[in-house]
């Protein structure tokens, strides 16, 4: 495979290295009736606006109804395709979205936040068929999520790459910007976007209601235990959550098993895991047979503070894909327990 369009994004990220704190770009292709600048907005019940004419309130100053900056996105025609960038917001990556974009369409969005975490979406006809972590792309949901696999050989390397310790070579975002290309035939063009920077017109996204959705990640992979775990009681959660973190902690070798076994101890006890040790289970490297990388995200998310975006619940979800032929026993287990 070439690396030519991976450079190209490299490039671009260095060039333009704001987005390299957040980027939501989405390439929106006709399959069936043609797909305009104008059927986009239509979809995102957007208006064009002038720039130079909207006050933003600070951030910590923002109250419901005041313009948001979050919903400013730019639009451009590249042949049958729409290129929809947002620099700062993320309303591309949202379902409810990516659902409307793609009534007769094909549907890629890449984005990331400022703190890296991000992920590919696929969508199709109305239907999200595909979520890919771009840090792991062994974690993934949706109608599909097997359906990008020929398409992550980059992206698997540079998670290599991360587990062998070289987190500067580890270049997930070009990487991920590459895979949409080499999907779509389309290119984020540089020029394009630095001309961004003086251009006042722009497009603001309407508002698009959020669709019923479960709490955390595991409730899109097993919504019935999710909804039976968040109802029982504590000492039932409690003891399904350190279930599942010793049979981690117990399936895999860790490069730093005091945090592991620090991290199982405040599962069982249900105490709060000092932040020193639990940024040491974060970066902890894991092997063995099963997906070691979700290994380590479960075990960290385990330990979640009350409010965080992770949370403890989400090592369920993380399990399914360390063990999978461990999971039923271990959802087996889980079951006897909320019975009981």
């Amino acid at each position: 495979m070439s690396d030519d369009v991976v450079a190209y994004y490299r490039q671009f990220l260095d060039e333009c290295s704001w987005y390299a704190e957040g980027l939501s770009w989405t390439v929106i292709q006709p399959a069936g009736a043609p797909v305009t600048e104008d059927v986009v907005l239509r979809r995102l019940r957007g208006r064009r606006v002038d720039l130079a004419e909207i006050q933003f309130p600070h951030v910590n100053d923002f109250r419901p109804g005041m313009p948001d900056e979050s919903k400013v996105a730019h639009l451009i025609q590249v042949g049958p395709a729409v290129v929809m960038l947002q620099p700062n917001g993320f309303e591309g990556a949202r379902r409810e979205v990516l659902r409307w974009l793609s009534d007769g369409a094909r549907v890629h969005n890449v984005d990331w936040t400022i703190n890296g975490n991000g992920g590919i979406s696929y969508a199709v006809y109305g239907k999200v068929l595909a979520w890919v972590d771009k840090n792991d792309p062994g974690r993934r949901h949706g109608e599909q999520p097997d359906v990008l696999d020929d398409d992550l050989d980059g992206l698997r390397e540079a998670r290599r790459i991360w587990d062998a310790g070289d987190l500067a070579g580890a270049d997930f975002n070009a990487e991920a910007m590459a895979l949409v290309e080499r999907r779509t035939g389309v290119r984020l063009d540089v020029g394009w976007v630095d001309g961004l920077e003086e251009a006042d017109q722009a497009v603001m996204i309407g508002d698009i209601p959020n669709d019923p959705t479960p709490p955390g990640r595991f409730g899109y992979t097993d919504a019935d235990l999710d909804a039976r775990l968040r109802g029982a009681p504590e000492q039932a959660r409690r003891a399904a959550l350190t279930l599942v973190a010793r049979a981690l902690a117990d399936r895999f070798t860790f490069s730093d098993p005091e945090a592991v076994a620090s991290t199982v101890d405040a599962v069982e006890r249900a105490v709060p895991l000092d932040p020193e040790m639990r940024t040491r289970m974060f970066r902890s490297r894991a092997t063995g047979t099963g997906e070691a990388s979700s290994a380590v995200h479960g075990l960290y998310v385990a330990t979640a503070p009350s409010g965080r975006h992770d949370e403890p619940l989400d090592l369920f979800n993380a399990a399914t894909y360390a063990v999978p032929d461990e999971w039923p026993r271990l959802r087996q287990a889980i079951d006897r327990l909320l019975r009981s």
